[in-house]
């Protein structure tokens, strides 16, 4: 009796302590959270002198880099898969190389990141913001917004996330006159909310050489988002935005993942059921004096269920561009890089300033 009241004892004692360290974890997570301002200023990395030319067309490319961590042999756990983290620093490391390769040779005016790490556990604390920045050297301003910072993430429980310091970089020729953060409204359920991203928006104001100003939003939209109530209310900031600045006489140029659908199209040549994470934008944005902008020619996201295999794995179109109409959309170019260093596809449109 003294044995089994022993183990019990002992049981119970391994049971409290689990009990009192998870609550220890929680309270820690919740008292260090990230709470960002609604509007705060970007990090200046370095800036320019030139404006923004009119009649003169200008290269932008949006892509999400996917913290050189979602190459084509991985899959990702909030996917179907199990991976929360790159296979190794040196698969890292390659990635990063194929993903500064391609930017070098793009060689477009204005460049649009997003998941881009400054210190991250599943990118092997690999400062990417610098490692971009300098390769594509003084001839680029650089501005950066957080819209991750989580002290921990606790799963998968087998092999955590860990920690995650990232977010939205931009990149431009043109002089910024100023760069803010805007959080995203929306409000995760608990305890999610202290281990997924605080999404944002990252504007510049780029002075124009006619005296007006273009504002460039780079943008990563919620994904995972159940019930889609998170990802309506984004829209719907964007949307009031946007249309503020247009009525004040600015050009506006939205460039990154929407997570949305952006060809509509594509309905009618993919008959399967489409995943849970793919969502549609709303007629009232549409609706806006604006230009949707992306190559239907070419998929920007493939599925991480598994690692990719080309005609498997589920792609679509949720990279591009939303363009005031006092912008002249020229051409819209995907670049197919066979989801080699990054689960998305880059992106690149050619406009004009009216």
């Amino acid at each position: 009796m003294n044995v089994v009241r022993s183990v019990g004892l002992g049981v119970a004692v391994v049971i409290g302590l689990g009990v009192v360290v998870f609550l220890g974890f929680l309270g820690y997570i919740v008292v260090t959270d990230y709470r960002p301002d609604a509007v705060e200023n970007a990090r200046e990395i370095r800036n320019v002198e030139a404006s923004v030319p009119v009649g003169v067309p200008i290269r932008v490319t949006t892509f999400n880099i996917g913290y050189a961590g979602l190459d084509a042999g991985q899959d990702f756990f909030m996917d179907g898969g199990i991976e929360s983290r790159s296979r190794s620093l040196e698969q890292t490391l390659v990635n990063i190389d194929g993903i500064l390769r391609f930017l070098s040779e793009n060689d477009a005016d204005i460049y649009a990141l997003q998941e881009v790490d400054e210190r991250a556990s599943r990118s092997f604390d690999t400062n990417q913001i610098d490692m971009i920045t300098d390769r594509l050297g003084s001839p680029y301003g650089a501005w950066f917004a957080y819209n991750y910072r989580a002290r921990w993430v606790p799963v998968p429980v087998t092999k955590p996330m860990g920690y995650a310091y990232s977010g939205l970089l931009t990149f431009s020729r043109f002089r910024s006159s100023a760069a803010r953060r805007y959080a995203l409204p929306g409000v995760e359920p608990f305890p999610k909310r202290y281990f997924d991203l605080k999404r944002a928006v990252l504007e510049n104001v780029f002075p124009v050489e006619n005296g007006r100003s273009l504002y460039f939003i780079n943008l990563h939209l919620s994904a995972f988002d159940e019930g889609g109530l998170i990802r309506a209310q984004q829209i719907e900031f964007l949307i009031d935005r946007i249309a503020e600045l247009y009525r004040d006489g600015h050009y506006v140029v939205l460039a990154g993942d929407w997570n949305h659908l952006l060809d509509m199209s594509f309905l009618d040549r993919y008959h399967d059921p489409l995943p849970d994470w793919v969502a549609f934008l709303p007629a009232e944005l549409l609706a806006l004096d604006f230009t949707l902008a992306f190559d239907s020619s070419v998929t920007t996201v493939r599925d991480n269920v598994k690692p990719y295999v080309r005609g498997e794995n589920f792609e679509t179109i949720i990279d591009g561009f939303f363009v005031s109409n006092n912008v002249t959309v020229i051409e819209t170019i995907g670049t197919d890089l066979r989801f080699e260093h990054s689960d998305h596809n880059p992106v690149t449109v050619t406009l004009l300033l009216q």
